[in-house]
């Protein structure tokens, strides 16, 4: 039980972390042309 607590935490402070990096480099991404020129070439949908 207290292994589940423990990795429970862990993905919740993950999914913290990846939302504080999405944010802080979300404008750079629909700002810089650069950085989103290889998505034409890729089959998968993204939303923007």
């Amino acid at each position: 039980m207290i292994e589940e607590i423990i990795k429970s935490i862990k993905k919740d402070e993950l999914s913290y972390q990846m939302e504080i990096a999405v944010n802080e480099l979300f404008e750079d991404y629909i700002n810089d042309k650069e950085l989103t020129s290889f998505t034409a070439l890729d089959f998968e949908k993204f939303r923007f």
